[in-house]
């Protein structure tokens, strides 16, 4: 570097700065010593030192490698550039570098001058450490001068002893003037030719370093002195001179020159801003960082005042700690905030002979990232007191673990119990699983992961296991050396359990433990799936109960479960356990027989056998409720083999023939025919051909009514009765669509229509006085009825026909009424206080107990026409009558008899007690204006 920035007031060896040291070793006697710097750095007390005690201080790992190194550099006299790890007097360790020159003095002996740092923090906060040196000097050895003179005349050159010896020749060695120059070296030879020519032409002396080769082919480099001798009258007769051997001087010059780069790059390269000033505080020397801290270039601030070119610092702390440090020669150390800089600088200063060094490194971020640190850390203790999961923080450095105090909570533990090392958490383990967790977190740390996940069962406080999710993020530094973990343990047990139990109610029904529908429609597809490979026939069997929704009404859910469990049972035991049993939904069964015969009539033979096992297993007598009761089944099979089967299509033809199996009389099975599917299809058009209908209720719907007579004779009231007009098939029967409507959900938007139909109707009769008092009653279905808007979609209907909503009576049955009964009864209670009216349609024919009657806002009972057909013939029909009658009066309700065709029906109602009827003797369904005439016949 150039001469005018070197340092020249680095400190001397014994006061170098706490983190820098210094020290020399003459390989002669081995002698070493240190400065007091260095001693610091080691933590030794001040005394005689040996390389042996030093080396003891090394780290046991790196003890040989160090003593290696060290051995093999001053065998070979190379330069020392090590690092390693001390332990000092106080067992703390710290990290040091250390580098040497070797030094050669003109005797030959070589010593080793060197540094020696405290790296700690560098490694510490991986950031570069403040290097804290001194430019090296280095002083020459005592000169050898040897004199010379030159006889022009003679063209002889005189050579003394100490000449001769530089020049490694014998004594009296007399060379001609061009023999004397041919020692030189090529690029000194015509160099020193020159001199000598102009000193004998003009007598112009001369005084150069050059470089000669001896008579042995060494390289020397001398000193070469010459001047004119004259005669008397002034010519110049020949030359005289010196030469003096510099080569000691020149290599410890050039050693110097090297140091002095050396360290000067190693202060333009460190992180820290580093200057020094003399002891009037002009600048003497800048580093690059020192540049960019003042915002100056050097070259403008070398010999210029700091304070009179930074007159604001003056009022700072450094003012005050660097007159200190100079006064009382000490070092000091202090943190200051400089404004102009928006920076907070660690400020290290230190006293030497011509002023002070000083080292500014800024820690604004590290401030900034120990307070963040600080505070992120009260914010993790914050958060793993308010979550109840177990967090914990591992510091891998010396193998400590906190956890948080949920850990007595979720575990039974307290956080004493796991303060110590990690092993602490490991041996709670279940043990077998404990190997793969150790290993695969450790794994996770030597592989270089951001996280580590796992699984595992954990030992709580009472010796139960808990399955727990434990997850932890792996901290590292710059190099990706792993720091620390921090995570959090989960107990899991509950949630898994639940999770298992969600998976299972997904496919098993909760009540008998069976496969569900879903489950059902996953091995049915993999059953049609395998039979078209295998080409086994597999069977198909729909189990419906027989009367199972009368128990269920009488007697219960609680019973009608009990029973359903039963059946579950029972089904088991008549298959075998690779088939599957499934509870389809309510009182359906669905059977899946696989790999049966590959020939269809002996697999219907199987299936058979099976069948009828099911069904006389099936009407055994069950015990509910320590009574005893007897039902039966109605079952339909289908039998598949695979190709091109569709399942759901398959369960609808099982489903036909289980209804076919109904029709004919219960407690039978019957084989899916193709008649079936002819039935099938015809319904499907029929379905198509109902929903074009109920998009265009007006063109194809129809509403008649059928009078209700009362006592006296008069027409009290009308049934509204809707009726299709088919365009190709003609006037089609309520019997066929109706049950179609309530299964496919039309009855929704056709029930609103009709409501809509009879309150327009109503609105039209109010015109006339002889109609304007006449009551309509609108049938409502089940699935109607309990849509949750039903009572206000009514109320709405009521509202825009703007009619007196007392003429509305609305008809249910006993079914729509006792399904949720508490939503009935609320429902019937908004509509009655509008004026609403209910009847009961189809009384006697539902197996209701007759108690809820007296909680249900009724106004009228409607006995159902099979009690009247042979009421005069049929003793126990009259007798069901009567009662009905009786109990309605009893409840204050009117009565109203269905289907009456003759008088002595009619006169066997009034006399017990009937209010008004219905049927064929009156008039059967009539549309509007017709029976607004029956209404008027007088």
């Amino acid at each position: 570097m150039p001469e005018d920035q070197r340092p020249d007031a680095l400190p001397s060896v014994g006061e170098s700065p706490g983190q820098f040291g210094f020290w020399e070793l003459d390989l002669r006697d081995m002698a070493l010593t240190l400065s007091d710097a260095t001693r610091v750095v080691y933590g030794l007390a001040p005394g005689a030192c040996r390389l042996g005690e030093l080396l003891q201080h090394v780290h046991p790992d790196e003890r040989q490698r160090v003593t290696d190194t060290m051995l093999a550099t001053l065998h070979a006299g190379a330069r020392l550039d090590v690092g390693y790890r001390i332990f000092r007097a106080n067992s703390q360790e710290r990290h040091v570098r250390m580098r040497a020159e070797p030094l050669r003095a003109d005797h030959g002996s070589v010593r080793y001058l060197g540094t020696v740092q405290d790296v700690t923090e560098v490694v510490r906060r991986e950031a570069e450490a403040g290097l804290k040196a001194r430019l090296l000097q280095m002083a020459s050895a005592v000169a050898h001068v040897g004199g010379w003179i030159y006889d022009r005349e003679q063209d002889r050159v005189i050579w003394s002893d100490e000449v001769c010896r530089i020049h490694e020749v014998p004594p009296g060695t007399r060379p001609t003037a061009e023999e004397a120059i041919a020692y030189f070296a090529p690029e000194s030879r015509d160099r020193l030719r020159r001199l000598v020519e102009t000193c004998l032409r003009e007598g112009t002396p001369y005084d150069e370093e050059l470089r000669l080769i001896t008579a042995r082919g060494r390289s020397v480099w001398v000193r070469a002195i010459g001047e004119a001798v004259r005669s008397a009258l002034g010519a110049v007769t020949g030359l005289q001179g010196a030469f003096q051997d510099i080569n000691d001087k020149r290599k410890a010059e050039q050693e110097t020159a090297r140091i002095g780069a050396l360290l000067s790059d190693t202060l333009e390269s460190i992180g820290d801003a580093f200057y020094t000033l003399d002891r009037e505080w002009r600048f003497t020397y800048l580093n690059r960082e020192a540049e960019r801290l003042f915002k100056r270039p050097r070259a403008q601030l070398l010999g210029e005042v700091l304070w009179d070119e930074f007159a604001a610092l003056k009022g700072q702390i450094g003012y005050c700690e660097f007159h200190r440090a100079l006064r009382e020669n000490r070092s000091v150390v202090f943190e200051e905030y400089y404004a102009p800089h928006q920076a907070l600088s660690e400020v290290r200063a230190y006293p030497t002979k011509d002023g002070l060094s000083v080292y500014f490194r800024d820690v604004t971020e590290a401030r900034k990232t120990e307070e963040s640190l600080r505070i992120s850390e009260q914010r993790f203790r914050t958060i793993a007191r308010a979550t109840t999961d177990v967090v914990w923080d591992w510091n891998l450095e010396d193998d400590s673990l906190w956890t948080s105090d949920s850990i007595e909570s979720v575990f039974g533990y307290t956080t004493v119990d796991f303060s110590g090392p990690i092993r602490a958490w490991s041996d709670h383990i279940h043990p077998d699983e404990r190997e793969r967790v150790v290993k695969h977190i450790k794994s996770a740390i030597e592989g270089g992961e951001e996280q580590w996940i796992d699984e595992y069962h954990f030992m709580r406080k009472d010796g139960s296991l808990a399955l727990v999710l434990d997850r932890g993020y792996i901290i590292r530094d710059a190099s990706g050396r792993a720091l620390r973990m921090i995570g959090a343990m989960v107990d899991m047990t509950e949630r898994r359990q639940a999770e298992r139990r969600i998976e299972y109610l997904a496919y098993y029904d909760s009540l008998t433990q069976l496969p569900n529908r879903q489950l059902l429609m996953d091995r049915l597809q993999q059953a049609v799936d395998d039979s078209a490979q295998r080409r086994h026939a597999n069977a198909l069997f729909f189990i419906d109960l027989d009367n199972f929704k009368s128990l269920n009404d009488t007697l219960g859910h609680a019973v009608g479960d009990q029973m359903l469990k039963q059946v579950a049972q029972r089904l088991s035991g008549c298959v075998n356990h690779d088939d599957t049993i499934a509870r389809f939904g309510g009182d359906e069964y669905v059977v899946l027989l696989q790999e049966m015969s590959t020939d269809m009539v002996e697999a219907t033979t199987q299936a058979r056998t099976v069948g009828e096992r099911m069904l006389k297993s099936l009407r055994q007598p069950y015990k509910l409720d320590q009574n005893c009761h007897h039902s039966t089944a109605s079952i339909g099979i289908v039998l598949f083999s695979g190709a091109g089967d569709d399942i759901g299509e398959l369960l609808k033809r099982a489903d036909m023939a289980m209804y076919e199996a109904k029709a004919s009389g219960r407690n039978t099975l019957r084989f899916f025919n193709p008649g079936m599917q002819a039935a099938l299809s015809a319904r499907m058009a029929l379905e198509n051909d109902l929903r074009q209908a109920v998009r265009q209720c007006d063109a194809q719907f129809e509403l008649h009514y059928q009078p209700q007579i009362d006592r006296h004779g008069l027409v009290t009231g009308v049934e509204a009765l809707v009726r299709w007009r088919h365009p190709a098939r003609g006037m089609i029967s309520p019997a066929e669509f109706i049950p179609l409507a309530e299964e496919t959900g039309l009855v929704l938007s056709l029930g609103q229509w009709v409501l809509k139909k009879a309150c327009g109707q109503l609105l039209a009769w109010a015109a006339n006085p002889a109609t304007a008092r006449i009551e309509i009653a609108v049938n409502v279905s089940a699935r109607q009825f309990h849509h949750p808007q039903f009572a206000a979609q009514v109320l709405d209907v009521v509202a825009a026909a703007g009619i007196d909503a007392r003429l509305l009576k609305l008809e249910l049955t006993e079914t729509s009424l006792l399904e949720n009964l508490a939503d009935t009864i609320a429902k019937m209670n908004v509509l009655r206080t509008h004026g609403v009216s209910f009847a009961l349609d189809d009384f006697g024919t539902g197996y209701s107990s007759l108690a809820y009657l007296r909680q249900l806002p009724l106004d009228m009972l409607k006995i159902d026409r099979s009690f009247v057909l042979d009421l005069l013939t049929n003793q126990n029909d009259a007798a069901i009558a009567r009662t009905m009658i009786a109990l309605g009066r009893s409840l204050g309700l009117r009565v109203l008899a269905e289907g009456v065709e003759t008088v002595a029906q009619r006169d066997f109602l009034f006399e017990h007690g009937c209010d008004a009827y219905q049927g064929y003797l009156c008039a059967s369904a009539l549309p509007a204006d017709a029976a607004a005439a029956v209404v008027c016949k007088p």
